[in-house]
């Protein structure tokens, strides 16, 4: 045992039964006597703004000292303390259910344990800055991947709190290896599933982002980084970026044997190694330190996501992964999910940014919020275009906020990237505006987009593609007939509920005009007949983008200057 000036706190961690997915925690910790010892546990991770109350999955919990039961209590849901009698050593135990396989969460089973220690380890309030050590019992035939300092067989440490919960950890049966150098740093990629991909031609295109991302910023201060692939059986897409690693889940596994799935997997990676300096490092005020106990409300998702989603397929594009081709596919994809939905006429993005503690991860009611990976994209991309036609560039904007805010671990704030924004140009003048009506304000992006494309040979354009019922009525519903969504604009907005099951014989109009369209609605098990108008407009109308002069096109947009 240490001395009590050098305080020791141990995890270990084991499991009796791996398919319950429950594993057994023991922390050690030593005590002086009479000092109370507040353990606080995440109701949040970082990289996900939302309330995930971990507490939820905690059982058995016990505090002991020299093996008898001591009394503890809880001042809140996820907030547990207790006094020390007498200088010793302590111990907390309770079990956590690892049932979530997703980027973010724990899962137990027989060939593996994948731990984020976010969602179970505890901030001992009163030491949060000390080292900790961790074991773990494993079967021998197990590999370990994680960023975590290696101390033997079974053994890790860290730094503090910050260090261990932003330091996942895969062990299993059957992890493949492998890794790739660029600049002097190391970057490993484990993967634990089945590999439908050529490995050397992933390594190569992994190497060629990775150069041109650290290249932008300049530096790259780790010796090493891993990403750790999940490759699942099932349908899923999900990554979370952490400080020396980031965790992607993807499936079906044997879907990336067809590139357009390959071009996810990359494109993810792309986006969370791109984490790396913006949002791991480079960080708003309020994330300095992670304060994990409490909602942390943010204005500022348009830098920490909308910039990251475009910079990730940016450089896709600038090391050469992406065509020109590959990449306007993307661009029209965003571009399109903008058009389907019009949340941007009752909420800018930093209204959107800061309510994503209320709704930011849940489609939510129809149209009361923009999505802020997805507009603050194509924000991030005018911004980037209007910089571009000044020779600077969203690049070196971002890299001028790495060396102010990034490198110092200085924190900033939305005014701050508004100011690196106006001073990368000689004429700030267009990005004041187009700050005012699309960042501060509600105005509809493709009216700036649509210009800024063309001044770089790429046209926008819409067209309908057939469906009457969504670009004339305003309908959008499944197969079955079920209304998924009804534009605000069309007539059949006063008319037609979400959910009604639609059915309708153009032929059977009562109305004088041919336009006007009669439809019956089974709505809660009523039957509705009514009379909806065709619009003057197309509603919902289908994205197409093409490119006019390909080689101005590639040269003075893909370069970041």
């Amino acid at each position: 045992m240490l001395k009590i000036n050098q305080i020791a706190m141990h995890y270990h961690i084991a499991r009796q039964s791996p398919a319950s997915q429950f594993i057994q925690v023991q922390l050690t910790l030593d005590c002086r006597a009479g000092e109370t010892i507040h353990l606080q546990l995440a109701a949040w991770r970082p990289g996900r703004y939302e309330l995930a109350n971990y507490a939820q999955k905690i059982r058995s919990f016990k505090v002991h000292h020299k093996e008898l039961p001591l009394k503890w209590q809880k001042k809140s849901k996820d907030l547990w303390y207790f006094s020390a009698q007498e200088t010793g050593t302590y111990q907390v135990t309770y079990e956590y259910y690892c049932n979530q396989m997703d980027a973010g969460g724990c899962w137990s089973d027989d060939i593996q344990l994948y731990l984020n220690f976010s969602n179970f380890i505890f901030d001992v309030k009163e030491r949060s800055n000390e080292a900790i050590s961790l074991s773990i019992a494993l079967p021998e035939n197990y590999q370990v991947a994680t960023a975590l300092p290696n101390k033997g067989h079974g053994r890790w440490e860290a730094s503090g709190y910050q260090h261990l919960m932003d330091s996942p950890l895969l062990a299993a049966v059957e992890l493949q290896h492998f890794d790739y150098q660029v600049a002097g740093h190391q970057f490993h990629l484990w993967f634990h599933g089945e590999i439908h991909f050529d490995i050397a031609q992933l390594i190569k295109d992994f190497k060629a982002f990775t150069k041109k991302q650290i290249e932008a910023f300049g530096t790259l201060p780790a010796e090493h980084y891993h990403f750790i692939f999940q490759l699942l059986p099932y349908k899923h897409y999900h990554g979370v970026e952490h400080a020396y690693s980031t965790v992607i889940t993807y499936g079906p596994a044997s879907a990336l044997a067809q590139k357009s799935e390959l071009d996810e997997l990359v494109g993810v990676s792309s986006h969370e190694l791109y984490h790396f300096w913006n949002v791991c490092r480079i960080r708003p005020k309020e994330l300095i330190p992670y304060d994990l106990s409490n909602e942390v409300y943010l204005d500022t998702g348009l830098i920490l996501e909308g910039v990251t989603t475009y910079m990730g397929d940016h450089f896709l594009l600038e090391s050469g992964y992406f065509s020109l081709e590959d990449y306007l596919k993307i661009l029209q994809k965003q571009i399109q999910k903008e058009v389907d939905h019009q949340g941007w006429e009752n909420q800018n993005i930093l209204e959107s940014s800061f309510d994503l503690w209320l709704d930011g991860y849940k489609p939510g009611i129809p149209d009361k919020k923009v999505n802020i990976y997805n507009r603050g994209a194509l924000i991030a991309l005018c911004l980037d275009l209007m910089l571009k036609s000044g020779e600077s560039s969203l690049s070196q904007v971002m890299k001028k906020m790495w060396e102010s805010f990034g490198s110092t671990g200085q924190g900033y704030v939305l005014d701050d990237f508004y100011s690196m924004l106006c001073q990368s140009t000689e004429n700030s003048q267009p990005i004041k505006a187009f700050w005012e009506d699309y960042v501060l304000g509600k105005g509809e992006l493709i009216l700036p987009l649509t210009k800024l494309l063309a001044n770089i040979g790429v046209r926008l354009t819409f067209h309908d593609e057939g469906d009457t019922i969504l670009h004339a009525y305003g309908i959008r519903k499944d197969e079955n007939g079920k209304v998924l969504q009804v534009h605000p604009e069309a007539d059949a907005y006063s008319k037609v509920m979400i959910n009604d099951l639609l059915s309708y014989d153009s032929g059977m109009s009562k109305s004088d005009k041919a336009d006007d369209l009669e439809i019956v609605l089974e709505r809660q098990g009523r039957k509705l007949e009514t009379i909806i108008y065709k619009g003057n407009k197309s509603l919902y109308p289908k994205v197409k983008l093409e490119i006019l002069q390909k080689k101005f096109f590639a040269i003075d947009w893909i370069k970041n200057y």
